[in-house]
């Protein structure tokens, strides 16, 4: 695996999402034809399975043949202990498609898990790749969690879902993040308007077709918090360029909708580039701002303006925090985790 070596480190981070996820490939396919090439990849569920692939070597279209070959459906097992389904598809499918280790790949990957026990985020950037990912992707009531290393894991997007420090952490002082986070906003339809029994709404909702009613506020629910805390997080860390997608139509469930996704993330990124002015006016702003003492670049396409002091505090606070969490974490867990 080959390290940055550019004094301009440029980092890609892709968020979770579910089906939403398909957006990365379309804001991909812009940015590639925009000719970026990136230094460092980070990712949560969604994101740290494409992100992976992505970073094994994959094209944007590599992704989007995989994506249009694959059934869905055969990626999951259902289990009768934990949650609904095993996982056990998923990391063979995961196995088919990457090398077994994080050095492999030919550039530096950070994934993100939660422990599900203490809290914590959890960023993993060496050793078992395929277990990494296998547990950014746990989705909580869905996938049975992972056991690493005296660890229990679920899903990144519990605690971080776009992880922009991670793509910080491995070098990277710019940052284009891809953000498919579920919007706030959203379409709700209530029981009333479902005409089918509740057997027949399970079964759907099993099978990723639909969403039964207690699904569906569940899954709000938890929409609503996530994307709040990524708004809290994107205050802290924020990504140079920042490409969001609301898709209020679109679930994390919707697989059977692929190319309209990847259309709405190529409109996305688009619409991104055109705001900041084209690729080349991203790159200059770096050039333009230039690294600070401590490795960030001094200018945001995203965050115009000076930050307040408030601003200013709660981040030392934060990251005080997050190193304080990763050097403790370090001496529990060792090799296969990010350490200080």
């Amino acid at each position: 695996m080959e390290r940055a070596g550019r004094h301009l480190c440029l980092g890609l981070v892709l968020s979770g999402g579910g089906a939403r996820g398909f957006a990365h490939i379309g804001v991909l396919r812009v940015l590639e034809r925009a000719g970026a090439k990136f230094d460092v990849v980070a990712g949560t569920s969604m994101g740290a399975i494409l992100g992976a692939i992505y970073a094994s070597g994959a094209s944007a279209d590599d992704l989007y043949d995989l994506a249009k070959r694959t059934n869905w459906r055969d990626v999951v097992d259902l289990s009768l202990k934990t949650s609904l389904l095993k996982g056990d598809r998923l990391r063979t499918f995961l196995t088919e498609l990457l090398p077994p280790t994080f050095e492999e790949l030919e550039l530096p990957l950070a994934v993100v898990a939660t422990d599900i026990e203490s809290g914590e985020e959890v960023v993993m950037s060496e050793g078992d790749l395929v277990t990494a990912v296998r547990a950014s992707a746990s989705f909580p009531g869905a996938f049975e969690p992972v056991h690493l290393a005296g660890r229990t894991l679920a899903d990144g997007g519990i605690v971080n879902n776009l992880p922009v420090n991670a793509a910080g952490w491995l070098g990277a002082n710019r940052v284009i993040a891809s953000d498919v986070t579920p919007a706030r906003k959203s379409v709700y339809l209530s029981p009333e308007e479902d005409e089918t029994n509740w057997w027949e709404r399970m079964v759907a909702t099993v099978k990723l077709e639909r969403r039964n009613p207690m699904a569906q506020m569940l899954f709000r629910s938890s929409d609503i918090q996530q994307s709040i805390l990524v708004d809290i997080h994107a205050s802290i860390h924020p990504a140079d360029l920042r490409i969001r997608m609301d898709m209020p139509h679109y679930r994390i469930e919707s697989f059977n909708s692929l190319e309209e996704i990847v259309s709405e993330g190529e409109r996305g990124a688009e619409r991104a580039l055109a705001a900041a002015g084209g690729w080349s006016a991203v790159l200059d702003a770096y050039d333009e701002g230039g690294p600070d003492d401590t490795g960030e670049a001094t200018t945001s396409l995203t965050h115009a303006g000076e930050e307040s002091a408030a601003s200013v505090d709660s981040r030392a606070t934060f990251d005080s925090s997050i190193t304080a969490m990763k050097s403790t974490f370090a001496k529990v867990v060792g090799r296969g985790f990010k350490k200080t």
